[in-house]
């Protein structure tokens, strides 16, 4: 049996929130006697059934999916690491289904055009972008990431029961999906606080739910979720690789690739000899059987070079790459359970202290080269370029139009921010000045069948402008706005005067406000932006 048999992760109903809930979305009846489906099998099919799943089918991956049928989308991506990752799993002894789920909801939280349209959303929710002086006060709202962002959509967004948001996933899929990707701006070790992480409680704010994310740790605490990290950066390296090939032809000669390829392996098998004999035991005995197993992978591209046909050459670069990586994973996660076997549980339970799913330092160096290659000879193309150009404009230009008027976005989505209105008004109501009544509050306007002139108001407010002319009684406080910053990182609950609860409202709502454009945006697949472009501009 596998060592590593010993960290699987063993459903248990208290690895969801809410418990009792689960009993009123299920059939129950004698014909489910002998059907055996554990807690995270359930999770994987509340992932796959999403909409937010189906929309990765028109999202990309690097290349613009109408640029042809055979290249990645966000979806495609989806499966491959999903496959991967089971591979692992199974290799391992571990759960295969709760690596399966991480898997599937890794990426859910995409935006269209993947990192372009990221970075476009963390620069306008972080304060750093002020859509060329259209933001006039800029916040930092704990900025915009991916994975942040797919915890948000499985646990507050999708819908599935009548009483509670989300989809009551176990903690352990969801802390997986966190930490299948970075979860600071920079290294833990150079962080000081600088107050420019991405922030959690601006995703989710169930303080249980953040406790189990384990954020002390930036990479997984369970085996598992380590395996889908590991297989997401396998996935890349072989995908992107053969979607360059196909997508730049005339700058990527694969015969020159493998060349490339075989020259740095041998380069690096070299230098690892020469510090070979600095080893000694288990680990001198691991790094040889490394050396070998890149040795392996250099015969067989010396072999496969040599064909005439360059399919053939392509696709059984792209099979011995996977095939490399994923056995120096396997091996290297065995090595590394019996190194830290004696230190690496929290309180005796299956979490992990360490990060043991891994490449060793040969497949390490490997991957850093072919990581290398795709930014210079790929990502930095000009074919490249010219799309993700194109694709943060129009993401930006979204934002903008929405934040001008964003009665140009669906009801459904205005009837959200009038649902976070009235809960910040719970904390502090504003009264707005109104021709219709002296009492009315921002919770009273109605987007749909409002007054337009109230609703202008209302959305003055939303983006803290014009405060003098649209509110009552609250001029006193409004001298105070240079501290916004302060308060808008302070804790509600310790908020006690009527000035900085008046303030923190004005701030809650302008994230609302913001927080409302930008999952909408998030949310839309790539031809959906287009389009929405296209009829806005």
């Amino acid at each position: 049996m596998n060592p590593c048999s010993k960290l699987k992760q063993k459903f248990d109903k208290a690895d969801r929130l809410e418990q009792d809930v689960e009993k009123s979305v299920s059939i129950r009846h004698k014909f489910q006697e002998g059907m055996d489906r554990n807690g995270f099998a359930r999770d994987k099919d509340r992932i796959l059934f999403t909409r937010a799943f189906r929309r990765l089918q028109h999202k990309t991956q690097m290349f613009p999916y109408e640029k042809g049928d055979h290249f990645r989308t966000r979806l495609t991506h989806t499966m491959e690491v999903s496959q991967i990752s089971r591979s692992l799993a199974r290799y391992l002894s571990v759960d295969e289904d709760l690596a399966e789920a991480i898997a599937l909801g890794h990426d859910i939280g995409h935006t269209p055009f993947g990192h372009q349209g990221e970075e476009v959303l963390d620069g306008i929710m972080s304060g750093e972008d002020n859509l060329g002086k259209d933001i006039e006060i800029q916040l930092n709202h704990g900025g915009f990431k991916h994975n942040y962002n797919s915890i948000k959509i499985l646990d507050v967004t999708q819908l599935k029961y009548e009483d509670i948001s989300g989809l009551n996933l176990s903690w352990q899929v969801l802390e997986g999906i966190l930490k299948h990707t970075t979860i600071n701006r920079h290294p833990k070790d150079e962080c000081e606080e600088c107050g420019k992480c991405w922030d959690i409680e601006r995703f989710v704010n169930n303080k249980e739910l953040i406790e189990r994310l384990y954020l002390n740790h930036d990479f997984s605490v369970t085996l598992e979720g380590q395996i889908v990290a590991i297989a997401d950066e396998i996935a890349q390296r072989q995908h992107d690789i053969d979607d360059g090939l196909r997508g730049l032809p005339s700058s990527i000669r694969i015969s020159k690739l493998y060349e490339e390829i075989i020259g740095k392996s041998q380069k690096i098998i070299e230098e690892t000899k020469l510090s070979l004999n600095e080893k000694i035991g288990f680990e001198k005995e691991h790094l040889h059987d490394c050396i070998e197993l890149l040795n392996e992978l250099v015969s067989t591209l010396e072999q496969n070079k040599k064909s005439k046909n360059r399919t053939f050459k392509k696709v059984s670069l792209i099979r011995n790459i996977i095939e490399f990586f994923i056995l120096d994973v396997f091996a290297t996660t065995k090595y590394n359970y019996n190194k830290n076997m004696l230190y690496m549980l929290q309180d005796n339970k299956k979490i992990l202290n360490v990060e043991i799913v891994c490449f060793s330092d040969v497949a390490e160096k490997l991957d850093d080269f072919i990581e290398s290659y795709i930014k210079k000879q790929i990502i930095n193309s000009y074919e490249i370029n010219k799309s993700n150009g194109k694709s943060k404009y129009l993401i930006r230009q979204l934002f903008k139009a929405y934040y001008k008027n964003p009665l140009q976005m669906p009801h459904y989505t205005m009837e959200l921010l009038e649902k976070k209105i009235k809960h910040n008004s719970e904390f502090f109501s504003i009264k707005i000045k109104s021709n219709v009544s002296s009492e009315r509050r921002l919770e009273d306007i109605k987007f749909k069948d409002g007054d337009r002139t109230e609703i202008d108001s209302f959305i003055s407010i939303l983006k803290l402008e014009k405060l003098n002319e649209n509110m009552v009684d609250q001029e006193s406080f409004l001298s105070h706005l240079s501290e916004f910053e302060k308060i808008n990182n302070n804790d509600s609950e310790k908020l006690t005067s009527e000035q900085e609860k008046f303030l923190k409202c004005l701030l809650e709502n302008n994230y609302a406000f913001l927080s409302t454009i930008c999952d909408y945006i998030a949310g839309m697949t790539d031809n959906y932006a287009k389009k929405e472009f296209k009829d806005l501009y």
